[in-house]
């Protein structure tokens, strides 16, 4: 995914997408700088099928609310390990939930979720 650094806080970046603005935590070797990166964005945490919402707006977004991440994606799979495959624009994003089989019926869905800490891995290395 192309990104957009705006601000650096020690490791915590904040930056821009085609989609909006978001807060991550840089896991490069090099220190960043404010500049255009292209990056794999991975999502820590266990989520429940309680922790997600559908999105009637049908299109990918991310914002910055209450110094969490509000992200916008599409489910495109969902497995009986509890792994759920998002897509965000052309990246793919896997996030781990506790399993619910209500998943299922939520696939091709844009789905927003609040995200406590996103890494950033350059894919320039």
């Amino acid at each position: 995914m192309k990104i957009v650094i705006d601000k650096i806080l020690d490791e915590n970046i904040y930056f821009s997408t085609d989609y909006g603005m978001a807060k991550g935590i840089w896991k490069g070797a090099n220190r960043p700088i404010q500049k255009e990166y292209y990056v794999e964005l991975d999502i820590d945490g266990l989520y429940s099928y309680d922790n997600v919402f559908v999105n009637n707006t049908k299109e990918y977004q991310m914002r910055i609310i209450d110094g969490k991440n509000q992200l916008t994606l599409l489910l495109l799979e969902y497995d009986e390990d509890g792994c759920a495959t998002f897509q965000l624009g052309d990246s793919i994003i896997e996030i781990e939930t506790a399993y619910d089989e209500r998943f299922y019926a939520l696939m091709n869905s844009y789905i927003t979720l609040f995200v406590e800490k996103i890494n950033v891995y350059d894919e320039n290395l």
